[in-house]
């Protein structure tokens, strides 16, 4: 059995753009915080985009590599866009497609292989996770997962730390 993989759910508004960072007109993302989470890449981090901005054909996934993230991106969450169901549904639907067998379009690589299979080839893969948001939608149970951050800063040193500690 491989060792635990350490996923990092990352919403963006709010997260790596602070609504000062915002109001400067430079962007959607700030680039001093996209190298803040680069450190985490001691720590084999990998990345969930949970964010309203979804996948969009990679865009996302551009636009951070373009500010200067150097985490892998292994995926994106599903939103479900119904009234009773909040973020914290979407990510524990993506822990259950990707880390307990089920695939969906969002849990799976090009050729269909289920995320989790693809990159480790073993059955169920031990994992820890951490949620970083500047929303509270979550379920009771992550909320030892859960770091929320203030969007008129976005995510700080502070931040980072309490992310290694949930991840150690």
């Amino acid at each position: 059995m491989c060792k635990n993989k350490r996923i990092l759910f990352l919403d963006i508004d709010g997260v790596l753009s602070s609504i000062p960072f915002l109001m400067t007109g430079k962007g959607y993302v700030d680039p001093e915080k996209c190298k803040l989470l680069n450190v985490l890449n001691d720590y084999n981090v990998e990345v969930v985009i949970s964010s309203s901005w979804g996948y969009d054909n990679g865009r996302t996934e551009k636009t951070l590599k373009e500010c200067g993230l150097e985490l892998p991106i292994i995926g994106y969450t599903e939103h479900f866009h119904v009234d009773w169901m909040c973020r914290g549904n979407e990510i524990e639907k993506w822990l259950i497609d990707n880390f307990k067998g089920i695939a969906t379009k969002y849990g799976k690589d090009r050729n269909g292989v289920p995320y989790y299979k693809h990159r480790y080839h073993e059955d169920q893969v031990p994992y820890e996770y951490v949620i970083v948001d500047d929303d509270t939608d979550f379920l009771l149970g992550q909320k030892d997962n859960f770091i929320h951050i203030d969007e008129n800063t976005g995510i700080t040193e502070k931040d980072i730390e309490k992310i290694i500690d949930i991840l150690k």
